[in-house]
């Protein structure tokens, strides 16, 4: 028997019509566009994350079919992200307090895939701008970095068991290890930490689980968005990161 930890707190519609249309897009079977169509989700949405799919669905079918519908979605998205979601004083778009920079990224490269849209009403370059700025401030434009084991000031206590344990496997991992106020023994290179409050407020403090805690979907954004940028950046569209 399949045990689930989290629930889908905002429906499984979402997750029915983004497995529609990747499996269309996979196959270029047009059952399965007539299946994402008839599973789209009408709702506006603030995040694309583990549990909240909306966005990257009408973003994906904006790009395979063109049609206005999905385009003025995922145009409305990426404007709401840039014009009028809330931003910290140093500029981070502001969704949730835990893992601010996992929503932050995620949004970023969602508006990455909403530039390659071929449609006039896409600003590009704005979108493009906002994800730039975006995995900058996770990368240390604004005094530190939130990237374990990269850049200026990076996270050292990240809330992590494996890195928290002793480097030798035959010492015991315990309680003492993880209340140890020191950098962890091993550095978890390339993880993103949750990230700063609505203030840009962070401590590298390894009990605190909401701005320090490293997850894959914490990551699964940030490095897509990274080789978003990258990719763009060498064909001349971007500057390097």
């Amino acid at each position: 028997m399949s045990h689930f930890i989290y629930r889908s707190w905002s429906g499984y519609e979402d997750e029915l019509m983004w497995a529609a249309a990747w499996l269309y897009k996979a196959t270029n079977d047009p059952t399965y566009l007539t299946k994402a169509k008839q599973l789209t989700v009408n709702r506006d949405v603030s995040e694309l994350s583990w549990d909240e799919k909306t966005a990257g669905a009408h973003i994906l079918m904006a790009q395979l079919t063109g049609e206005q519908t999905y385009v003025d979605k995922a145009v409305s998205f990426c404007n709401k992200m840039v014009d009028s979601q809330q931003k910290t004083p140093k500029g981070l778009v502001w969704i949730q307090p835990w893992g601010s920079l996992r929503h932050a990224s995620n949004v970023a490269f969602a508006c990455l895939e909403a530039a390659e849209i071929k449609h006039a009403s896409v600003d590009a370059d704005k979108f493009r701008d906002f994800a730039m700025d975006q995995i900058h401030y996770a990368l240390g434009d604004t005094g530190r970095s939130y990237v374990v084991g990269f850049g200026v000031n990076p996270p050292t206590r990240p809330h992590h068991t494996p890195s928290s344990c002793p480097v030798d496997p035959s010492q015991a991992c315990s309680w003492n290890d993880f209340n140890n106020p020191g950098p962890n023994p091993s550095t978890l290179w390339g993880a993103l930490v949750g990230g700063p409050g609505s203030n840009d407020d962070y401590e590298d403090k390894r009990d605190d689980y909401v701005k320090n805690e490293v997850t894959v979907d914490y990551n699964a954004g940030f490095q897509s968005a990274v080789a978003g940028l990258r990719d763009l950046a060498t064909k001349g569209l971007l500057p390097d990161l």
